[in-house]
């Protein structure tokens, strides 16, 4: 009973967050579900699905012990990802072309845009699937085989070590279900996103909230409010005048219908403009908190401090339970184990899960920090969708909503292998341990842990890089010292304008 009540209001406070969640960053004009209410809806049931996923693993824990419970968490695994795999594939695809066409006068007929849209997805994701399964789906599973001479002889004497006393080690080969191969297919894939934007943001996360206590907003004057005012808006029309020259110029390209080179630079350079755009956007969020708020709130920087932790306790994490066992073969210290642990044997098991979604959707969260800061560096390879409260687009939110949904899977993966002594017995710990670690083409990469290993690589790489330069290119802090810099841009795009 318990169990089924607290799978019930994670179920309830999950809508009822991502609802509220939905409604703090989407832009005034899309108040409410009034306007485009089936990408709305497809959000808070995506960011739901994700919430659930990712809490599986703890209801597992609580069904296996301390006895099997009356869940069957095999089907409830299998029915998660599979659910997963179709809001991939058709569910959140479908509300972005959807959202894309909806106020689109040129695209006249907006269902059939759709449905060839996806029809596209769901062939590619098919054949993917339907060609890869038969070559890829064999596992070979380690067993122990005895001969025993003497197994069928009634009369013969009971030995220890003579019958069935020599084993030897073998492994014998099966293919494996379906349902099985859909879960590595879409961990194999996530971890991608996971070890590259997920160690991008667990390094980038820190470093941010140290800056943003160092450049946090503190009150000015009205003269000084004036000037730096001045000087945004200034910037903002030098933004409104390269967009109309870059919407002239793919006017003229699409004109002309020249090569993919011209379309590429025209990519890289729209890229850039958001940078700007949103570096404008938050120079101008400052400006208002330091006039009108008198400053952040101290307590609020402080939070922002605390919340870093988390970074350290997963790198920690990493090293301690998955690299220390990995290299010495020898069972490391508990850590976070030990945390949840304790949580379960003092009764307090909704603590448990209530730090145990904290660790994991921070990392989650980091996924969706570290694309942002890799297209704020890297202008020409993504392009960024930035959580802004109030003033963010649907599109982006979506885009956002499949990040996490991409991650999910490679995330309860990772859970399981970081938190190993804390998912024992369950039935995540066959899911991965006996079955998708040991399919031959899997096995590899999850066996030898190169995903974790190469997560906790970029993460060093990058936090090297952001140590040494820390904060994004072109951002203007609302400190009167670099003023100077955004007076020499506009001077700079000014002349250029005029020559």
């Amino acid at each position: 009973v318990f169990l089924l009540v607290l799978i019930l209001t994670i179920f309830g406070l999950a809508i009822v967050t991502n609802t509220r969640l939905l409604l703090h960053y989407q832009q005034p004009e899309d108040s409410g579900f009034a306007t485009s209410p089936l990408c709305k809806v497809v959000i808070v049931t995506s960011l739901t699905l994700a919430w659930m996923v990712n809490l599986l693993l703890p209801i597992d824990v609580r069904n296996s012990r301390p006895g099997p419970g009356f869940l069957d968490m095999q089907t409830l695994w299998m029915a998660a990802f599979i659910t997963v795999l179709v809001f991939l594939v058709l569910i959140v695809p479908a509300a972005m072309f959807y959202y894309e066409v909806e106020g689109d006068d040129f695209v006249k007929r907006k269902r059939s845009y759709v449905l060839r849209s996806l029809f596209l997805s769901f062939v590619f994701s098919a054949a993917f699937l339907g060609i890869s399964f038969p070559f890829l789906s064999k596992a070979s599973i380690p067993i122990v085989e005895y001969a025993c001479e003497d197994w069928d002889r009634g009369d013969a004497a009971i030995q220890l070590g003579k019958i069935c006393g020599q084993g030897q080690s073998k492994e014998i080969e099966i293919q494996v279900g379906f349902q099985i191969y859909i879960v590595a297919v879409l961990c194999f894939l996530g971890w991608f996103f996971l070890s590259v934007f997920g160690a991008v943001g667990l390094s980038a996360a820190p470093m941010d909230m140290i800056y943003a206590f160092i450049d946090r907003p503190r009150a000015i004057d009205e003269a000084t409010y004036r000037q730096r005012r001045k000087l945004i808006g200034m910037a903002a029309g030098v933004l409104l005048q390269r967009a109309e020259e870059l919407q002239t110029r793919d006017e003229d390209t699409a004109a002309q219908h020249k090569g993919a080179s011209t379309s590429r630079f025209s990519v890289t350079d729209y890229n850039r403009f958001k940078c700007d755009v949103h570096l404008l956007e938050e120079e101008f969020e400052k400006l208002q908190i330091s006039k009108f708020q008198k400053g952040e709130s101290l307590v609020v920087a402080i939070l922002k401090l605390i919340i870093a932790v988390l970074s350290l306790a997963w790198v920690l994490q990493i090293i301690i339970c998955v690299l220390v066992p990995q290299i010495t073969g020898q069972v490391g210290f508990g850590f976070l184990n030990d945390l949840f642990a304790a949580c379960e044997s003092s009764g307090l098991y909704p603590l448990g899960i209530a730090l145990y979604a904290c660790f994991n959707f921070y990392m989650l969260i980091c996924v969706v920090q570290g694309c942002t800061k890799l297209g704020m560096r890297v202008a020409f390879l993504i392009s960024i969708h930035p959580m802004r409260v109030q003033n963010t687009p649907l599109n982006s939110i979506l885009f956002n909503v499949e990040m996490l949904l991409v991650a999910t899977p490679s995330m309860v993966q990772f859970s399981q292998t970081a938190f190993a002594d804390y998912a024992r017995l369950t039935e995540a710990d066959v899911i991965f341990s006996a079955q998708i670690q040991r399919l031959h083409f899997y096995s590899f990469f999850f066996e030898n842990h190169i995903f974790i290993i190469s997560m906790l690589c970029v993460f060093l790489l990058s936090l090297i890089y952001f140590l040494v330069r820390p904060r994004d290119r072109g951002s203007v802090t609302v400190r009167a010292s670099n003023d100077a810099k955004l007076t020499s841009l506009i001077g700079a795009a000014t002349g250029k304008a005029a020559a």
